[in-house]
Order: structure tokens, then C-alpha cells, then sequence
């Protein structure tokens, strides 16, 4: 495999290989962005080592565990992964056969087959499946049957010593909701991170796809975009700036220009604001609460503590002033918003269940 590698900026890229994977009823289309190849910096070196070396990855570990943001590349990895393993699986010259399952649709179809009373092919589909991945574990957290099932599944296949490939946002132990049973089968394994393109990366990602939309865009006008663009962007977000620019570049029929990249800067940085009652709602739903109360004036300490949350997280993600916020959270004044975000962000520093908290309705209101 050849694996190119941009020496002023140190930044690798591979091709990405697919399997042909099982058709299933209602499996989901996997996508993936623009780019036949990966590209990866210094945030990614891990993930450019096992899967551009010589070496199947499952020498290191088996299960396989991929965790990261939402948009990082976590499920084309796994199926690149999947795909060299297939090839090393092969059986006169015929690659394995890779079987992939977003996490929710089998726990749809693990309570099916409960309801049915027909367990046993699903089982048979996941024991004897030649490498299996399974994408998005953490939205099974709220499914304790399916996670117990998936986890003796994966106890049975690392016995066997099957491939099996997972994806997270994070890992198990640090998800809500996922049981400690799944947690103890996912992670004796290998857990490769992965991180959305940040710096030279990203800057050279950009250019990759400036090429492949045909757009010959100088440099430093590349630069203007990169450093305009706010930090942490999916790689599908830096695709539909690059095609604003085109889109810009059509309308007008010009070649790139600043105003093309302020556009781009422009629409992409725009996003619909959350407002105060999906934050309110969010945080009531992670700690089973009603939304009423975080509103109410009770001084119950756990809800005094989950109104503090929503306070803090309504200052970082809305423009709306501290007045605002405390007129939504039952009319409180100026001052006491202000103390109740102040305590909540020095208890983060230390109180990791609060952090976790903050982390996941964050995650859940984010737009990509």
C-alpha cells in the first residue's frame, strides 16, 4: 500500500478500502466524504499507523474499539479496517465477508427476536459472521437487554478469535447508560482514538478538496478559509464550505475570491441557535427530572445542582444575556445566574459526573 506523505507539513494520507459488506434488511447506507484516502496529522498518528502498516491491526488487540467525535471518520476507519482484515482472511483469493450493525439496529432486532421468541438466528448471524462491526455503541445506552446480549456476542467471538470492530463517541466506561458487563468485553481489546483534523491536517484537507471539486483557489486565500472556519469542524463541514466557494464561484462565474471565502466563512459558521428550552429539556432528560422543576424555585441540591448545569451550558451555546437566561430559569436576577455558572464551571474542574453530564448534553444538542 502506498502511503503518501506531505514532508513540509507532516501530514499523511492512505486510501480508505471498502469491503463488500452483507446485504441486510434495513441496514443503514454507510456513507463516507468526498475523498478516496484519509488524511491524517499528529492528532490521527495512531490511526495512520494500523491502517497503512504492514501488520493486521487485530495482531494488537481484539476487539477493536474506535471512539471520537461525531464526523472524525470513525465508521470509514472501521470499515477500512474490516476490508484489509477480509483480505488477509481470504479463502481462495475470496475476502471474508464483513457484516456490519449499527448498534440500534440490532438492539430493533434483538427485541424483534425476543418478542418472537426466535433468538437463535440473530445469534447465529453474530457469532459466525467472519469479521463484524458494530457502529455507535453509544446509542444503545438506554437499551440494558440489547447491551447484555451484545456483550456475550463479543465474549463469544474474542474466544473464538473472530474480528469484531466497534465504534463509540467515547469510550464505554465513560457513557452513561452503558452497563459495565459491555464496558468489561469492548475494552480488553485495542481502542485506537480518532480526532477531527486540526492544524496542518486540516489545512491540507481542505486542499485535497479544493482539488477534487475542481477549484483553483490560491493559497493564502486557502489559509483565509482554514483560519476563518471555527475550531473542531467534521470533515463533511469543511466539504460544504469548499462547495460554497464553488457554488459562489459558479453564480458569479469568477474564480475564487475573498468574498467567495467570506461567503463560505459566512454560511457555514451559521448555525441555527439552540434555544433555552431544548438546553432546559436536555438537562431535565440526563437527570431524570421534569423541566418544570429546573425552572421552579426549589433549593433541592440535585436540582439546584442539574438548574446550575443548564444555566452554564445556556451561557456557552446561546447569545442570550445572563437576564435572559434568568428570566427562562423562573426569574432569577443577574447575580445569582452569574454565582450559579461560576460554581458549576470550577466544579467541573473536578467533579468528573458533572463533567460527563456537560459532555453528553453537549454532545446531544450540538449540530454535527
Amino acid at each position: 500500500m502506498n502511503v503518501l506523505v506531505d514532508e513540509t507539513i507532516d501530514v499523511n494520507s492512505f486510501p480508505l478500502e471498502r469491503p463488500a459488506v452483507r446485504a441486510r434488511r434495513r441496514d443503514a447506507r454507510i456513507t463516507s466524504g468526498s475523498l478516496p484516502y484519509f488524511i491524517a496529522g499528529e492528532e490521527n498518528r495512531l490511526v495512520a499507523f494500523v491502517s497503512g502498516g504492514e501488520a493486521s491491526v487485530f495482531e494488537f488487540g481484539n476487539p477493536i474499539l474506535l471512539i471520537g467525535p461525531s464526523g472524525a471518520g470513525k465508521t470509514v476507519i472501521a470499515m477500512h479496517l474490516a476490508a484489509r482484515q477480509a483480505i488477509d482472511e481470504s479463502v481462495d483469493g475470496k475476502p471474508a465477508q464483513v457484516v456490519h450493525f449499527p448498534a440500534i439496529d440490532f438492539a430493533r432486532q434483538y427485541a424483534e427476536a425476543v418478542a418472537a421468541d426466535d433468538l437463535p438466528p440473530l445469534r447465529a448471524e453474530i457469532n459466525e459472521a467472519p469479521i463484524l462491526v458494530i457502529d455507535d455503541l453509544h446509542l444503545i445506552a438506554d437499551k440494558p437487554a440489547a447491551q447484555d446480549e451484545l456483550a456475550m456476542r463479543i465474549e463469544s467471538r474474542t474466544l473464538a478469535g473472530m474480528a469484531t470492530i466497534l465504534t463509540c463517541r467515547r469510550l464505554p466506561s465513560e457513557i452513561r447508560g452503558l452497563r459495565p458487563l459491555l464496558a468489561s468485553r469492548v475494552l480488553p481489546g485495542l481502542t485506537i482514538p480518532i480526532s477531527l483534523p486540526t492544524g496542518p491536517s486540516r489545512l491540507q484537507l481542505l486542499r485535497e478538496l479544493a482539488l477534487h471539486f475542481g477549484l483553483e483557489i490560491e493559497s493564502d486565500l486557502l489559509e483565509v478559509l482554514h483560519d476563518g472556519l471555527e475550531d473542531n469542524l467534521p470533515a463533511r463541514a469543511l466539504e460544504a464550505a469548499l462547495k460554497q466557494v464553488s457554488l459562489w464561484c459558479r453564480m458569479h462565474e469568477s474564480p475564487p475570491t475573498m468574498e467567495a471565502v467570506q461567503s463560505a466563512i459566512n454560511r457555514i459558521g451559521t448555525t441555527e441557535e439552540v434555544s433555552l428550552s431544548s438546553i432546559t429539556n436536555s438537562v431535565a432528560r440526563y437527570f431524570r427530572m421534569k423541566a418544570a422543576d429546573l425552572r421552579s424555585s426549589s433549593r433541592k441540591q440535585n436540582l439546584v445542582r442539574a438548574r446550575s448545569l443548564a444555566m452554564l451550558l445556556a451561557r456557552q451555546m446561546t447569545g442570550k444575556s445572563m437576564h435572559q437566561i434568568g428570566d427562562h430559569f423562573g426569574g432569577r436576577d443577574h447575580t445569582t445566574v452569574l454565582h450559579a455558572i461560576r460554581k458549576t464551571q470550577s466544579l467541573l474542574e473536578n467533579d468528573s459526573d458533572l463533567r460527563r453530564a456537560a459532555d453528553e448534553v453537549t454532545e446531544k444538542l450540538s449540530p454535527v
